[in-house]
């Protein structure tokens, strides 16, 4: 299963070329919408990561799970900073207190392969996106009606309301809100 436009065209049973573009805006607004939703970014890529005037113990970064820091470095040039990763949550602890200007992280994070429930919180969050560009407020051609998951089970979703329907926002339905709980980034 995957997050992508030979997915969603086969998904809306669309061939051709002709609707690519809006295709993948689509499909693009949905990974925007979760991510928005979730505090977080999910597709793997190596990025730098700027902390301005850093006076706390912890530097959390965009996109995790962290695959690895490459560096860390003062605005000075200084490497000199000592620090544990915390990988799944997405973290550098640093071993003391830094007072420093700036700091860059360098780092590579996020999912090479996007993990299944979080493909079908996409989906869900893409059948709305899709259905209110096509001026439609249903369920849109190929949205999901069961879900397997490896150790949990069949979930089977029924119904012919609105994405909205559920106590989410609009852009978030009901179900995919309660699989993204789990990959949400929630700071106290």
């Amino acid at each position: 299963m995957s997050f992508d436009l030979a997915g969603a065209k086969t998904r809306l049973n669309i061939t051709g070329t002709a609707q690519d573009a809006e295709i993948q805006a689509a499909l693009n607004a949905s990974l925007a919408i979760a991510e928005a939703y979730c505090q977080r970014k999910f597709s793997f890529t190596a990025e730098v990561a700027h902390y301005y005037h850093v006076s706390a113990g912890y530097l959390f970064v965009d996109r995790y799970p962290i695959n690895a820091v490459n560096s860390v470095v003062r605005s000075n040039g200084q490497s000199d900073i000592k620090y544990k990763v915390n990988k799944s949550a997405g973290f550098l602890d640093l071993h003391g207190r830094y007072s420093d200007e700036e700091i860059q992280v360098t780092y590579s994070g996020g999912y090479a392969t996007l993990p299944d429930d979080l493909i079908v919180a996409l989906w869900s969050i893409f059948d709305g996106v899709w259905a209110s560009a096509q001026g439609s407020a249903g369920q849109s051609v190929g949205a999901i009606e069961s879900v397997s998951l490896t150790g949990v089970g069949t979930v089977r979703m029924s119904t012919g309301a609105p994405a909205s329907t559920g106590g989410s926002s609009a852009a978030v339905p009901a179900m995919a809100a309660a699989i993204l709980s789990a990959y949400r980034r929630e700071m106290a």
